[in-house]
């Protein structure tokens, strides 16, 4: 099949199976069309075709992912890169057990469940004591509150709970040595309970764990240092991430912001056409960085292109849509790549079109658990692996 006709064949799935968003004004219409829309990936194959055949995928060729990810972005599709496919799958590749893989990957590539990773002690907790994974009368339990961040799949918390509210999570926790643990845990566990966080959008949720049980089988066997490496670095999961491709929709941004800057004229609308003028041109590193990220390895590029990369030049380009969009607006559109808060996420322009990367959102919100929460910086992660600093095993104390 040529470029051109696996292009057709891809541009007539979305048609089939995605509609056009100006016609889904209910979050109850939106929702159930999403709930469609995974199931239609599910079941012709193309919800992971970045995965190793081993584990179901079709491994698609960088470029095409790339350009499937483009064609799904200009349609304003559901996410594609969920955290279950960005994280979880790639931790579980790396270093879950044999049943493990098994069973949960098989359950992500079928979009049967979506997961919430409840990394972060919440600031607002009733104990200032992390979450414990301790002995209980009856094996391990888990002690403690966390609060989680899922996908943002939710059009609304108050819709009836489905396949799209988390079902899974992956909660970090200390054991009785001090040492950094995963568990993966139902969201209907007995004593586990999940309440979205108001104003966040589908995006946050606290939990709170009343002695949990913890089975061996939901235990990661990675542990401690090694745990953390795994979570925060940016070269790991290379061949099973999908590719980032956000520069469709930054670029959305920036055409809205200059219909409007044109429209509504300000007293710094020159100035601020001039600093739309450099982000433009920064949109246009950032496209050429993603065709460096596509490009098949060759002896004048042996390495990949670490996906951070991407990340870092997209998050300082929206940094500086945000400031331009806070003097034309007179608000924050964009969230902030620093915050833990959704409270001030909104669409990116006023009347209401949005035209956000899921996958960013991911990737940022992701940055900013780190960050906050454990003290990883994505330029520091970035400099270290350049630098050939550390290890993956060793890099992080717990």
């Amino acid at each position: 099949m040529t470029e051109t006709q696996w292009a057709q064949q891809a541009q007539a799935f979305i048609a089939e199976h995605w509609p056009d968003p100006q016609q889904l004004p209910q979050p109850s219409s939106y929702h159930l069309a999403s709930l469609r829309w995974y199931a239609a990936l599910a079941e012709c194959g193309w919800s992971v075709p970045h995965w190793p055949l081993a584990q179901g995928g079709q491994r698609w060729p960088k470029q095409q992912l790339y350009q499937w990810q483009m064609l799904c972005q200009q349609a304003q599709t559901p996410p594609l890169n969920t955290l279950a496919m960005s994280v979880v799958a790639p931790l579980l590749m790396s270093h879950g057990s044999a049943q493990q893989q098994a069973y949960w990957l098989a359950e992500i590539a079928d979009f049967a469940a979506h997961w919430a990773l409840a990394l972060l002690e919440p600031v607002n907790a009733k104990t200032a004591l992390p979450t414990r994974l301790q002995q209980g009368d009856n094996g391990l339990v888990l002690v403690g509150e966390k609060r989680a961040m899922a996908d943002g799949l939710l059009a609304s918390t108050e819709l009836a709970r489905d396949a799209l509210w988390p079902s899974r999570l992956l909660c970090l926790a200390l054991d009785s040595t001090d040492t950094w643990t995963a568990c993966a845990l139902g969201a209907d566990s007995p004593g586990l309970s999940m309440a979205p966080v108001a104003n966040a959008r589908g995006r946050w949720f606290h939990v709170e764990f009343d002695s949990v049980a913890v089975a061996d089988a939901d235990i990661l066997p990675l542990r401690g240092d090694g745990l953390l490496a795994a979570l925060a670095d940016p070269a790991a999961g290379q061949d099973t991430i999908l590719p980032s491709a956000s520069s469709h929709g930054i670029a959305q941004q920036l055409k809205l912001l200059r219909e409007d800057l044109l429209v509504v004229p300000h007293e710094d609308s020159a100035d601020l056409l001039q600093q739309l003028s450099a982000a433009e041109v920064a949109l246009q590193g950032l496209q050429a960085l993603e065709i460096r990220a596509m490009a098949p390895r060759s002896a004048q590029l042996p390495e990949p292109l670490p996906m951070s990369v991407l990340q870092l030049k997209a998050q300082a380009l929206q940094e500086q849509i945000g400031t331009l969009q806070l003097a034309s607006f007179g608000y924050y559109a964009l969230p902030q790549a620093a915050g833990l808060s959704g409270h001030n996420e909104g669409p990116i322009d006023p009347r209401g079109h949005a035209a956000r990367d899921t996958a960013l959102q991911t990737s940022e919100a992701l940055a900013a658990l780190a960050a906050s929460g454990y003290g990883w910086d994505p330029r520091d992660l970035l400099a270290r692996h350049w630098l050939g600093l550390g290890s993956r095993t060793n890099r992080h104390e717990g």
